[in-house]
């Protein structure tokens, strides 16, 4: 069997071997996939680099064919593009770090989806060239479930609870998962209103940090595995 092709979203690599990685990504033909790439750890000259492999690069990747669960090994790698102000910039670099744990762990499972491949691709040139991205990361999160297919109902009756376990709002506290107060307005209000990541409704740490604790919460019903990122710490130091 030949070589196969991808355009490539790189989500993180892990250490393999003394000098090799795994590096993870979400393929535009493959959806999410894992490969080995030998020597780049090595001292040695290698055509690969770990530059390559920086959170959420756009490659194009040529690959051995995978069969079932095995782990291909990575051809040939191009860089199609690279962000400089994510890896330079230390706020949007940790924000990075945080999405690339929460898309490695939600999208683990995904098979591939064009209309994901591009949404990704068109959220990470945004925020590559915005210089107001306080609540990227946070609208990103909430924008994400379309494509997951747990999108949360829009609020057209302005009820005052959210029913995480199903995904709407409601009029009382029907469920034990129903939650009030002003994060579910704010989750109401972005909802309600046309797909921008320079929304203004979370204009302050406070509210961002309540809205990502009601998502991390919402994909936890919804997406079985799924942990509290380890970033979040980091990103909430330098956001306190």
């Amino acid at each position: 069997m030949g070589n196969v092709s991808s355009q490539s979203i790189v989500l993180n690599f892990t250490k393999y071997s003394e000098t090799s990685i795994i590096v993870n990504c979400y393929s535009l033909l493959d959806g999410y996939t894992s490969y080995i790439v030998k020597g780049v750890r090595s001292k040695k000259k290698t055509r690969f680099k770990l530059g390559h492999f920086q959170r959420l690069n756009l490659v194009e990747i040529e690959s051995g064919n995978i069969k079932g669960n095995e782990l291909s090994f990575l051809k040939n790698i191009k860089i199609i593009h690279t962000y400089n102000s994510i890896n330079s910039d230390v706020i949007k670099f940790n924000i990075a770090a945080f999405l690339s744990e929460i898309l490695s762990m939600i999208l683990k499972n995904h098979n591939a989806d064009t209309e994901l491949f591009d949404f990704l691709k068109s959220s990470f040139d945004w925020f590559e060239k915005s210089e107001n991205y306080s609540s990227f990361h946070v609208l990103f999160m909430v924008y994400i479930t379309k494509f997951l297919g747990i999108y949360p109902e829009k609020n057209i009756n302005s009820h005052l609870f959210f029913d995480l376990e199903n995904g709407c709002f409601s009029e009382n506290q029907d469920s034990t998962t129903s939650i009030s107060g002003q994060v579910t307005n704010d989750l109401s209000l972005i909802l309600g209103t046309q797909f921008d990541y320079s929304n203004n409704v979370l204009y302050n740490v406070t509210r961002r940090r309540e809205m990502i604790d009601l998502m991390l919460k919402y994909y936890m019903i919804h997406l079985p595995g799924l942990k509290i990122p380890k970033s979040l710490e980091i990103l909430n130091e330098l956001f306190s």
